[in-house]
């Protein structure tokens, strides 16, 4: 009998996260598989009852919830020989979910995936500074410095769980209006250039609002697709929205995208630069970007 562990966190998304993980437990068994719902014990406490799962035998772990959910489980899930991560999506944007083909129904989700294959996959690493010195964490939807990291960091006191997409919106647009970002460089590949933005996206579409942004991802490519804006914000990231729902990404000289092994974001030349990875406030710059080959066993559709 195959053996599943469902972790999610009884605290965020939606309310009724324990009946619903609950309910896909009895689908599972349904389907001789052997579920354990476990809730997380508090901040920070998902990856380790993640890798807990694993050494008790579980062959799948499911991350059940929005990308905070998954990022935490994550960081227990690299590397473990044995056991594969599924995704259940209880979140909003769903991008990773969506991604892997998977119905945004959490029941259906989770039993489609029993029919995936578990396939050896690429996960970014990104070292940053974190409150207690500098820190490292894997990531394997986005991670970005600058405008994105502070519109994370702008989220952590407002509940960015409860507002709801409209309103997470709202306040998105309030502050790329109202806020001056500060430059930065961004080095790859031997090549230096001022930047106010840096991101590396893992999967094809981001989804909803930055949707037209960064596409063309892959979670099966070795190397990391990355866009930088560069400076004036004021005038590059209205631009960057502007003519990237317009598809006209190759009119804009602010914004470049590539792909490269890895790269590092200095410093603020005015303040501080924001980090965030999976949607998730980290810690600010000086940030490496790495690309760690083979690092997680991941449920996918087969070929």
């Amino acid at each position: 009998m195959r053996r599943a562990a469902l972790i999610y966190n009884p605290n965020a998304g939606r309310r009724t996260a324990r009946r619903i993980v609950e309910g896909i437990a009895v689908a599972l068994r349904d389907q001789a598989v052997e579920a354990q719902c476990i809730a997380t014990e508090g901040p920070g406490t998902a990856g380790r009852q993640a890798s807990e799962a694993c050494e008790q035998g579980a062959e799948i772990v499911f991350a059940c919830g929005g990308d905070g959910t998954i990022h935490e489980v994550l960081q227990g899930m690299a590397f473990q020989p044995h056991a594969a991560l599924g995704i259940v999506p209880l979140g909003s944007a769903n991008a990773l979910a969506r991604h892997l083909g998977l119905s945004l129904d959490p029941v259906r989700a989770a039993l489609q995936q029993l029919n995936y294959q578990a396939k050896l996959v690429p996960i970014g690493r990104v070292t940053y500074q974190g409150p207690s010195g500098e820190a490292s964490r894997y990531f394997v939807v986005m991670a970005g410095a600058g405008a994105d990291g502070a519109l994370v960091y702008k989220m952590l006191g407002s509940g960015k769980h409860r507002l709801g997409r409209a309103m997470y919106y709202l306040r998105s647009a309030h502050l790329f209006v109202s806020t001056r970002f500060p430059v930065f460089h961004v080095t790859s590949d031997a090549t230096t250039t001022r930047a106010v933005s840096a991101m590396a996206v893992r999967v094809g579409d981001l989804g909803g609002l930055f949707s037209p942004l960064i596409r063309g991802g892959s979670l099966e490519d070795e190397q990391l697709l990355v866009t930088t804006v560069a400076a004036p914000a004021h005038l590059s990231l209205p631009s960057w929205f502007a003519l990237g729902w317009a598809r006209l990404h190759h009119l804009n000289r602010y914004v470049h995208t590539g792909r490269v092994d890895s790269f590092t974001c200095g410093a603020g030349e005015t303040g501080s630069v924001q980090v965030q990875a999976d949607g998730e406030w980290l810690g600010q710059t000086p940030m490496t970007v790495t690309l760690v080959q083979d690092g997680l066993r991941l449920l996918m559709r087969p070929l």
